[in-house]
């Protein structure tokens, strides 16, 4: 699964103010390019600490205590992106010191908990195998065709030239036998490709 979109959750541990923002990254550039937008919003913050797990199999790896004593943040953050089994996921926890030191303890507890709070919260998305098909009809069967695609597959494009040709979408592998009912067999659907559609995760 991956994240569908930005997400921030802030927690108050013995005053200090955590606020952990996660967003799907798919690129280095993209994590980079995320993790300085975080720092100039929040530029009067204590630390803004990173950690990023790109990849299909999260080959990329990288964190940053950005100032918290060493190994209290960056991993900690890192190893709960792991355990969240999400792919491309960058995340950055902004801390506001309250005055009030956590410890080493504390602090791995603190940003290992917001992240995953976080990336448990947050809405996601799940990949599903769909078939790609290609039809093409005359107008007097498009109107009944083309509204019962839309309602029943994701259509990708429509033509309107002498004929409709329509392009779409679906995991249904009987579409094609129910297209042939419809149309009496005067439409034959073309197969086009295997491909994958992310949708969101229940």
């Amino acid at each position: 699964m991956k994240l569908q979109q930005e997400y921030r959750e802030t927690t108050i541990i013995n005053k200090s103010r955590f606020i952990a923002c996660v967003s799907r990254c798919d690129t280095e550039e993209e994590a980079r390019f995320y993790i300085d937008g975080i720092r100039r919003e929040f530029p009067d913050s204590s630390h803004v600490c990173t950690a990023y797990m790109l990849g299909d199999n999260g080959q990329v790896q990288r964190s940053s205590d950005n100032g918290e004593p060493a190994g209290t943040a960056g991993v900690p953050m890192l190893e709960a992106i792991r355990k969240s089994g999400l792919q491309n996921v960058c995340a950055c926890v902004v801390r506001y010191f309250g005055g009030i030191k956590l410890g080493a303890g504390g602090l791995i507890r603190a940003y290992s908990g917001c992240v995953s709070d976080a990336l448990a919260h947050a809405p996601k998305t799940r990949d599903i195998p769909v078939r790609r098909w290609q039809i093409v009809c005359p107008y007097e069967l498009a109107g009944t065709l083309e509204g019962w695609l839309r309602h029943s597959t994701m259509v990708i494009d429509i033509l309107y030239d002498e004929q409709v040709t329509c392009i779409f979408e679906s995991e249904d592998e009987k579409i094609p036998d129910r297209i042939r009912d419809m149309t009496k067999g005067a439409v034959e659907p073309l197969f086009l490709a295997e491909t994958v559609r992310e949708v969101p995760a229940e």
